[in-house]
């Protein structure tokens, strides 16, 4: 992308070469590294400053936000080739993540950045804008949210000064997996390592078989610890179809927000089931 004057003289050409995060009190941070170049032309009285960037994501070319530079900077010709990097950094609610998430579905995405300034020279004060396009890598975008800190909506609160049981330290480790797998956008596999961390406390909590028993029997007069368990164990059901064929031998693939709710609610069981065994 170029900036140029009048007659065709270029100012300053832009490229992003690479994308990472940060995190920063209740948001995360977002940052273009920009590679700059300047030609040598020391007889032209040009120079572009005061720049923003436009960030525009994914296929629609959704609007993002606002970057902009870490440093205020004049792009000058002057008699010495000129060739640096610059940062443009933008600030993203967890919500805006989520949404980018929603755009990538486990896959690489894409960016439009609109890098805008005012243009001098001898006879015009304009304002221009000139389009980058940027595709980031799946390792690279998964890096970068790790960098932020991002982990979707789902929190997990395990009490801190307990030593987990084993059947606990399996669920977790099993946890980890399939916020790795979410990562990546590979649900069914959320889904099946969701059913595994289920599988590892469930026979020992809330005697399951009496609640099944009860919901045939007795559902109404069910107490709610009950319904509780009952819950829990329809979330085991749901789960089951994950690498397992329906009563029609077909496979059932799950969405990002089917693989969030079964995600989610594994995580808040673990955690009621922690509580109870401390």
């Amino acid at each position: 992308m170029s900036i140029t004057t009048s007659n065709g003289r270029t100012i300053v050409d832009f490229e992003v070469k690479s994308l990472h995060g940060s995190p920063a009190l209740g948001a995360s941070v977002l940052k273009f590294s920009v590679e700059y170049s300047i030609p040598a032309n020391e007889n032209d009285n040009v120079f572009f400053h005061k720049t923003l960037a436009k960030v525009y994501v994914g296929t629609e070319n959704s609007f993002l936000g606002v970057a902009v530079p870490e440093q205020p900077i004049t792009f000058k010709p002057n008699a010495n080739h000129q060739k640096s990097g610059l940062l443009y950094e933008i600030i993203l609610s967890k919500k805006s993540l989520e949404e980018v998430e929603k755009l990538r579905s486990g896959k690489n995405i894409n960016f439009r950045i609109d890098i805008s300034g005012e243009y001098h020279d001898d006879y015009n004060q304009l304002c221009v804008s000139e389009s980058i396009r940027y595709e980031s890598s799946q390792d690279e975008w998964i890096k970068a949210l790790k960098s932020m800190g991002f982990k979707g909506s789902i929190i997990f609160e395990l009490p801190m000064d307990i030593d987990p049981t084993d059947d606990v330290k399996t669920a977790l480790d099993v946890i980890k997996k399939a916020e790795e797998h979410l990562y990546y956008g590979k649900y069914d596999d959320v889904v099946a390592k969701c059913r595994i961390a289920l599988d590892s406390i469930i026979s020992d909590w809330g005697e399951i078989g009496s609640v099944r028993s009860s919901v045939k029997t007795n559902r109404k007069g069910m107490t709610k610890q009950q319904r509780f368990f009952h819950v829990i164990d329809q979330i085991v059901h749901f789960t089951h179809l994950a690498h397992h064929t329906d009563e029609d031998g077909e496979y059932i693939s799950f969405t990002r927000s089917e693989a969030v709710f079964v995600l989610g609610s594994t995580i808040s069981a673990i955690s009621s089931y922690t509580e109870n065994k401390i």
